[in-house]
């Protein structure tokens, strides 16, 4: 099932298994269970007048294939301009995924900064060769789903001596604009940064996450696809923090994203 199929599901629905097709490792795609624990949120308040501004997830254990998933919110404050909403997923009343959205309404302001337009070093027109071909058993079958053309060379495990990666992302079959949820579960589509230090596979999870989008920002079309750059800027002791921007087609910043990630490198 694809990710429109769920999402769906999180508009109407309070509970729902996830199919394994969309396993990473021992737990769901996270990119998927946060994405939709925001559709959960934003289906089940009124946020008229209101746009989403950053998400704090929290990673709280696996989210099992299969199993029933719950969905639940509650209002944290809800002011004249800022409204903070709490969501989560559980299963078998546990806390498996964790969000705190904020939704704010435009406010008067002397103040505007405008971070410069993004000058892509390989446009997205010379990437069609790019994309990532889904291979049964090279990747988790949820990645078939994404269409995602990495512009530089810095492969996960290939011990490299810098982290950056970067590249084009969209769905696979694009049916309807890029919206916040789905800008989510693209973010999280990409490897962590750290990957590509490494120089043998091991496990990695992201343990906490937050996403700031930008606004106002320019309308996107069903084809479009975004840029995405991520570097690692920390890591030690078994843990990494990286950095990502988000830019639109037109090289306008759309989001930044950072991660705390857990690396399996030694076992001890």
């Amino acid at each position: 099932m694809e990710f429109l199929h769920y999402r769906d599901l999180a508009k109407t629905e309070t509970e729902f298994p996830i199919s394994v097709e969309w396993g990473q490792g021992r737990s769901i795609f996270g990119g998927l269970t946060a994405a939709l624990v925001l559709v959960h949120i934003e289906s089940n308040h009124d946020l008229t007048g209101r746009d989403l501004r950053t998400v704090n997830i929290h990673f709280c254990g696996a989210v099992i294939a299969e199993v029933p998933c719950e969905f639940r919110h509650r209002v944290l404050s809800q002011g004249r301009s800022v409204t903070q909403i709490e969501g989560q997923l559980l299963q078998a009343g546990e806390v498996k995924t964790e969000i705190v959205a904020c939704f704010t309404s435009d406010r008067v302001s002397a103040i505007g900064i405008d971070f410069p337009a993004k000058q892509f070093p390989v446009a997205v027109q010379d990437t069609s060769e790019m994309a990532f071909t889904f291979k049964q058993g090279s990747a988790p079958h949820f990645v078939g789903y994404f269409d995602l053309r990495q512009t530089n060379d810095n492969l996960p495990f290939t011990g490299s001596d810098h982290s950056l990666i970067t590249g084009w992302m969209g769905f696979s079959k694009p049916s309807e604009t890029l919206n916040d949820a789905s800008i989510l579960a693209l973010i999280d589509a990409w490897p962590p940064a750290i990957l590509p230090m490494m120089t043998s596979r091991a496990p990695s999870s992201t343990i906490t996450w937050n996403i700031e989008f930008m606004h106002p920002r320019a309308a996107l079309e069903v084809e479009d696809l975004l840029y995405y750059e991520c570097i690692a800027i920390q890591a030690g002791h078994g843990y990494a923090h990286t950095e990502g921007k988000i830019y639109h087609p037109n090289g306008q910043l759309l989001a930044l994203s950072r991660q705390m990630v857990g690396v399996y490198d030694k076992v001890t």
